[in-house]
C-alpha cells in the first residue's frame, strides 16, 4: 500500500472514530420528546408552591397498566396521590395565611396601591348604593337624573374593580400575594384530569398491546418481558420515592411536633403571668408593679390581652398542619405500599412471559432436532440403493427439502408466531418474494423439473446450453457439470465446472445422454483400399456393427417404445446402418449403429480393432472380401 493510501486510511479511521464519539456522547440526544417533556415537568415544579410529582407519577404509571389488577392499583395509586396532593395545598394555603412573605419595595408599593383600591371601591360600592335609594325615592320628574347619575357611579365602580384586579396580578406576579399563587395551583389541580377522574377511568398505552400479545411467540414474549421489566424499574423508583417522601413528612412532623409543644409551654407561661398580674392589679392588692424576675413574654401578655387569643389560633393552625402531615405521611406509606404490590404482580408477570420465553426455546430445539433427526433417517434409508433407482432418489432429495422446510416454517412460527392477516400477509408476501426473487424462484421451480421423471442426476452425461459433461451436483437453484473437452469424441474431463442456474430447465432446454435417452447414434468411417470390392467390405463392417450392438438396440427399441405416449406408438429400429460413398483416392464406408453414451468409446475400440483385421488379412476373409476384378 502506498503513502498517500496509508494517509488516506487513517483519515478515515481517525474520522470514523470521530464519529462514533460523537454518536457514543450525544445518544441521550436522540429521545428529544421525552428530554422536552422533563423539562417542561422541571419548569412546572420550579414555578409551583405545592410538590405534585407524586400525582404525575401516578399519572404516568396509570397510562401503562394493562390488566384488570393492575388497573385497580393504579386507580388506588392515583386517589392516594390526588389526596396527599389535596392536603398539601391544604396545609400551603393555612400557611400562606399564616405567613405571608415578606414585603419588598415592590410588594409594598403594590400592597399600597390595592389598599388605596379597595377604600376607592368601598366609596364606589357606598355610593352606588345611595344613589339606588335615591333612585328608588325619587319622584318621576327626576328620575332620569338619577339614573344617569346610577349609571355614571357603576361604570366608575367597574373601572376601580379593572384597577384593582390589576393590582392584584402585579401584586401575585411580583410574589406578594402566596396564597393567591397557591390558588391558581389548586384552581389548576382540581380542573385537571387526574383529580376529576373516577376510580377504574385509567386509560392505558400502546404497552397494552405488547404485554397483552395475541400469541406466545418468542418475540411476543421477549417484548413482554422487557416492557414488564422497565415497568418494575418505574414502580420501584416511585416506591423509593414515595418512602423518601414520608421519611421526609415524618421529620417534619417530629420538628412541628417539638415546635408546638415548645409553644404550648410559652402559653402556659403566659397564662399564668396574666393571671398573677391580674391579681396584683385587683383592688384588694396594693402591689402595682410586675414581680421581680418576671418574663418579658409575660409583661408582653399582661400588656396585651389578645395575645393569649393570637397564639391559640396561631397553635390551632400549627395544629391543623400537623394533622395533615400525618394523613400525607399515611398516604404516602399507603402509596409505597401499592407501589409495592403492584410492583410484585409484574415481577409475577414478567416471571410468567420468561417461562414463554423458555418454551419457545426449548419448542426451537425441539424442531430443529427433530429435523435433523428426519434427515439423518432420510439418508440412512436411501444410502443403500442402486443408481438405477432415480425415482426413489428423487424422493430422498425431495423429503430433505420437505423436512427442512417445514422445519424452518415451524421455528418461524414459534419466534414469531401466526399473522393475524395470514392470508393477506401470504398474498403480499408471496406478490413481494415474486417480483424481488423472480430468477430464483424460476430456479427453484426449475429444480423440480430436475427432479422429475425426465430429469437429470449426478453422474449423468447431459449437453446444457451448448456445454457438455457430467453431473456433479444438482442443488435447489444450480445445476454443477464437469465439463467434458470435446466430449463427443474422447470424453476426457478438463477440470473446470460449469454452473447453470436451474432456470433453464423451464425457460431453456438440456440434453440427457444418460436417461431414457441415454442411447447415442455413433459412426465410424473406413475407406476400403483400391485393390479390394468395397460392398463385401461394407457388408462385412455393417455386420460387425449389428453383432457388436445387438442387446443395446433391442433395448433401445423397447425404451424408446416406452416412453412414446400410446396415441404416438409406431415401430422404432436401432440396426445399423450404412452407407457406401466415393472418395478422394478410393471408396469410403459409414456405418452408423446405436450406442450407450458411455460405452461409445469401448465399442469403438473393438470395431476399429475387428475392421483392421479385415482390412489386414484379406486371406481369412476369403468368402467376405475379395480383390476387384479387372
Amino acid at each position: 500500500m502506498r503513502k498517500s493510501d496509508w494517509s488516506i486510511f487513517a483519515v478515515v479511521a481517525i474520522l470514523l472514530l470521530a464519529s462514533l464519539a460523537a454518536a457514543i456522547f450525544t445518544g441521550h440526544w436522540g429521545n428529544y420528546h421525552e428530554r422536552w417533556r422533563e423539562l417542561r415537568s422541571e419548569s412546572a415544579r420550579a414555578a409551583a408552591i405545592v410538590d405534585t410529582r407524586e400525582l404525575d407519577t401516578a399519572q404516568q404509571l396509570a397510562q401503562l397498566a394493562v390488566t384488570h389488577t393492575e388497573r385497580d392499583h393504579a386507580d388506588q395509586a392515583l386517589h392516594l396521590a390526588d389526596h396527599s396532593v389535596d392536603v398539601a395545598f391544604d396545609q400551603a394555603l393555612r400557611d400562606a395565611t399564616d405567613n405571608p412573605p415578606p414585603l419588598t419595595p415592590q410588594t409594598r408599593e403594590l400592597s399600597e396601591r390595592i389598599k388605596a383600591a379597595d377604600a376607592v371601591l368601598d366609596r364606589d360600592q357606598t355610593s352606588v348604593a345611595a344613589i339606588q335609594q335615591k333612585l328608588q325615592k325619587a319622584r318621576p320628574a327626576e328620575k332620569d337624573d338619577v339614573q344617569a347619575e346610577l349609571d355614571f357611579a357603576q361604570e366608575q365602580l367597574s373601572l376601580h374593580q379593572e384597577e384593582l384586579e390589576d393590582a392584584r396580578q402585579d401584586l401575585i406576579r411580583a410574589g406578594g400575594d402566596k396564597k393567591a399563587i397557591i390558588q391558581q395551583q389548586l384552581d389548576q389541580h382540581n380542573a385537571s384530569e387526574a383529580h376529576s377522574s373516577k376510580p377504574g377511568s385509567s386509560s392505558t398505552s400502546t404497552s397494552t398491546a405488547i404485554e397483552n400479545p395475541d400469541s406466545r411467540s418468542l418475540i411476543a414474549s421477549l417484548r413482554a418481558f422487557f416492557s414488564l421489566r422497565s415497568k418494575e424499574h418505574l414502580l420501584a423508583d416511585a416506591q423509593s420515592n414515595a418512602l423518601a417522601r414520608e421519611e421526609a413528612l415524618a421529620k417534619e412532623h417530629k420538628e412541628l411536633e417539638s415546635q408546638i409543644s415548645a409553644e404550648k409551654a410559652q402559653r402556659r407561661i403566659i397564662g399564668t403571668s396574666g393571671a398573677a398580674n391580674a391579681e396584683s392589679n385587683s383592688p384588694g392588692n396594693s402591689v402595682s408593679a410586675p414581680v421581680a424576675g418576671q418574663s418579658a413574654s409575660a409583661n408582653w401578655a399582661a400588656a396585651s390581652p389578645n395575645t393569649s387569643l393570637v397564639l391559640l389560633r396561631h397553635l390551632k393552625s400549627e395544629q391543623q398542619d400537623l394533622s395533615a402531615l400525618n394523613k400525607r405521611s399515611q398516604d404516602e406509606r399507603q402509596l409505597a405500599e401499592v407501589y409495592a404490590n403492584w410492583a410484585a404482580f409484574v415481577r409475577l408477570r414478567q416471571q410468567a412471559f420468561l417461562h414463554d420465553l423458555f418454551l419457545a426455546i426449548f419448542w426451537i430445539l425441539l424442531i430443529a432436532a427433530c429435523v435433523l433427526t428426519a434427515n439423518h433417517s432420510v439418508q440412512r434409508f436411501f444410502a443403500d440403493l442402486s443408481p438405477e433407482r432415480r425415482e426413489l432418489h428423487t424422493m430422498r432429495t425431495v423429503a430433505l427439502v420437505v423436512i427442512q422446510a417445514l422445519g424452518v416454517a415451524f421455528i418461524l412460527l414459534v419466534i414469531f408466531g401466526v399473522p393475524s392477516n395470514l392470508a393477506t400477509f401470504v398474498a403480499l408476501a408471496t406478490a413481494g418474494i415474486t417480483v424481488a426473487m423472480k430468477d430464483f424462484i424460476v430456479g427453484f421451480v426449475g429444480w423440480f423439473v430436475l427432479m422429475g421423471k425426465d430429469g437429470i442426476r449426478p453422474g449423468d452425461w447431459v449437453e446444457i446450453n451448448g456445454v457438455g459433461g457430467e453431473v456433479i451436483e444438482v442443488g435447489l437453484f444450480r445445476t454443477i457439470l464437469l465439463e467434458m473437452g470435446n466430449w463427443t469424441d474422447a470424453a476426457h474431463p478438463t477440470g473446470r465446472k460449469a454452473a447453470f442456474v436451474n432456470s433453464f430447465a423451464i425457460e431453456g432446454h438440456y440434453f440427457n445422454f444418460s436417461s431414457s435417452g441415454q442411447w447415442l447414434w455413433d459412426e465410424i468411417q473406413v475407406q476400403v483400399p483400391p485393390n479390394l470390392d468395397p460392398y463385401p467390405v461394407a457388408e462385412a463392417i455393417q455386420k460387425m456393427a449389428a453383432d457388436e450392438t445387438a442387446a443395446n438396440a433391442r433395448q433401445a427399441e423397447e425404451e424408446w417404445t416406452r416412453v412414446v405416449p400410446v396415441y404416438a406408438k409406431r415401430k422404432f429400429s436401432a440396426e445399423p446402418s450404412m452407407s457406401v460413398k466415393p472418395v478422394n483416392g478410393g471408396v469410403g464406408v459409414t456405418v452408423r449403429y446405436i450406442t450407450r453414451v458411455r460405452e461409445r468409446q469401448e465399442v469403438r475400440a473393438r470395431l476399429y480393432r475387428e475392421i483392421v483385421d479385415l482390412l489386414h488379412q484379406p486371406e481369412k476373409n476369403e468368402p467376405t472380401v475379395a480383390p476387384l476384378r479387372p
